[in-house]
């Protein structure tokens, strides 16, 4: 028989129980064949725990923010920087999720394909009271590992069709490295792949319960039902948005709605009341959070991102451009200083123009550090010639530093580090993805489901969450959903697949970003937005170009305009 080199290496970026951190595994390393791997109850829970290990890793895709309108990357060896210039293509794509998800895929299958094989007869074997519940454990955890990698596979699936579109479907093992294994494989078409992922979701959501209390040993971080049906419901709102629909997917925005309404009606999840909690240290505590990947101590999040003020700050930042602060709202007070309503912000109003940070979004000062911040007990000056400003090197290029995800009680000098928890799905995004799809299959205040939710309901309670005036009817259209989509989710790796799939790429990556100059006089400041750079960005680019080398296996047909 074949044999087959099993290494498993320890995981130091896992996801964390209160118990222990299931993906720090034990290294193994040893000649095994497949059976004997698999029908190991250790190794293939091990081998569950390495299927993991391919999910994406968003703190170092933080720069992906930096691809679209709303950051700019300080390296400029970055690569943001390639796809901004537009000199990325199928020879050289800085993403390299196509290896990552395949290979992922192919470890789920390998799972799936050998997974009958587990064996826990020696658990009953050695029960010598009357107490089984190690037995049952073991039976329902073989059990579970298959929803776990059912959903996976589904999650590496949707990683790539949002990328490039159809992708083959495989159901075997194929080694992405061995070419003959690809080379007559056809690729399937968008709604094809739409359907394989939701499907995948279906069953896992068959096998891993919505109640796991009853489960204490099923550790904290692992797949849940919820995670399940968030997928799903992500899926479906992509499958029923306009770039989707061009290449031919058939779901609609009432399928999205009713996805994300499986979620709501779990009544498992609610918003967090302080929309900051959400970053920190303890984010994953959260009852607005679905799924996570939870990092072990670190602090290079910190070390990218503090302002240069910081010693030990490395100036590997990714800053929030102009075009993304002029999202957030003034809020509009009488003369008591209560919150009467809201406005876009205005650089032809005397007032924003005078005092732009004041009055803002809530979410403002929770995602961006802007000139006079106070951050970790130190004001933070971006103006010109401040201690975080330009001309200073490896300053910020847009008079801005990022708050969200920075843990200000690190100390750079002291080396000290945190734990970081990032958030994959957290609802959220289940009540804006219900927003959109319910307006655009129903409009603002239509349940003909009986839901016992609309469209303005749900983008309401997001924003009453921060304490932002309520939409109207009037107001709520597909603009003002883009709109929060965009101030809740930055810098969440939201904002680039949300343009794609809205199919406006061409309207909002191809402009200009632009910074603010500040000029500091006495105690005064002064306001100029300038332009930072120009972006490229052809029509083409919604979809991201199958890698030549693949195309030249397999003889696909590539993706329109590449």
């Amino acid at each position: 028989m074949k044999k087959i080199i099993l290494i498993i290496s320890v995981m130091t970026i896992g996801l964390v129980s209160c118990k222990k951190d299931y993906l720090d595994v034990n290294d193994v390393k040893a000649y095994i064949t497949p059976d004997q791997l698999y029908a190991n109850y250790n190794y293939a829970q091990q081998a569950v725990w390495n299927i993991y290990s391919y999910l994406p890793d968003g703190f170092a895709h933080l720069d992906y923010e930096a691809i679209t309108d709303n950051a700019e990357a300080t390296n400029v060896s970055d690569i943001s920087q390639a796809f901004n210039t537009g000199i990325w293509n199928q020879y050289n794509n800085p993403d390299a999720s196509w290896t990552r998800d395949f290979d992922g895929i192919r470890q789920a299958n390998l799972y799936l394909r050998n997974k009958d094989k587990v064996d826990i007869t020696y658990i009953r074997d050695k029960i010598i009271t009357a107490d089984s519940t190690a037995w049952f454990n073991a039976q329902n955890n073989v059990k579970f590992m298959r929803g776990e990698v059912l959903f996976l596979k589904a999650f590496f699936y949707f990683d790539l069709v949002k990328r490039y579109g159809g992708v083959p479907i495989m159901t075997e093992s194929l080694d992405y490295n061995d070419q003959s294994t690809w080379k007559n494989i056809p690729r399937n078409s968008v709604d094809e792949c739409i359907k394989y992922i939701t499907a995948l979701c279906d069953t896992a959501a068959t096998i891993i319960p919505a109640n796991l209390a009853p489960y204490s040993w099923y550790d904290l971080g692992r797949v849940t039902q919820g995670a399940i049906r968030a997928l799903k419901a992500r899926t479906l709102l992509y499958a029923a948005s306009p770039l989707f629909k061009a290449a031919g997917a058939t779901n609609t925005w009432a399928d999205a709605a009713k996805a994300a309404h499986e979620v709501i009606a779990m009544n498992t999840y609610t918003l967090d009341v302080n929309y900051a909690n959400l970053f920190g240290a303890n984010n994953s505590t959260s009852k607005e959070v679905i799924f996570y990947r939870r990092y072990g101590n670190t602090n290079s999040v910190e070390q990218n991102n503090f302002p240069i003020v910081f010693q030990n700050a490395n100036g590997n930042s990714v800053t929030p451009t102009q075009n993304f602060v002029d999202q957030f709202e003034v809020l509009e007070k009488d003369a008591g200083g209560n919150i009467i309503g809201s406005r876009p912000f205005d650089w032809s109003n005397a007032s924003d123009a005078a005092n732009p940070y004041a009055n803002r979004d809530p979410r403002l000062a929770a995602t961006v550090v802007y000139n006079n911040s106070v951050f970790s007990s130190t004001t933070i000056e971006t103006y010109t010639g401040g201690n975080s400003g330009l001309p200073k090197l490896n300053a910020t290029k847009t008079g801005y530093y990022l708050s969200k995800w920075v843990n200000q009680s690190v100390d750079l000098v002291a080396g000290t580090s945190t734990v970081h928890t990032w958030i994959y799905f957290r609802y959220a995004e289940i009540l804006l993805d219900y927003a959109e799809a319910m307006y655009n299959a129903y409009g603002a205040a239509s349940d003909p489901e009986g839901y016992g939710l609309t469209a303005l309901d749900a983008i309401n309670m997001v924003r009453a969450r921060v304490k932002m005036p309520l939409l109207t009817v009037a107001q709520l259209n597909q603009q003002s959903i883009e709109h929060e989509r965009e101030v809740e989710f930055g810098f969440e790796n939201q904002r680039l697949w949300d343009v794609h799939r809205w199919n406006e790429g061409v309207d909002i990556f191809s402009k200009p970003v632009n910074r603010i100059e500040i000029t500091q006089t006495g105690a005064t400041y002064s306001y100029a937005v300038k332009k930072l750079e120009d972006r490229t960005f052809e029509d083409k680019m919604s979809w991201y170009p199958i890698p030549q080398s693949e195309i030249s296996k397999t003889g696909w047909d590539q993706n329109p305009g590449w």
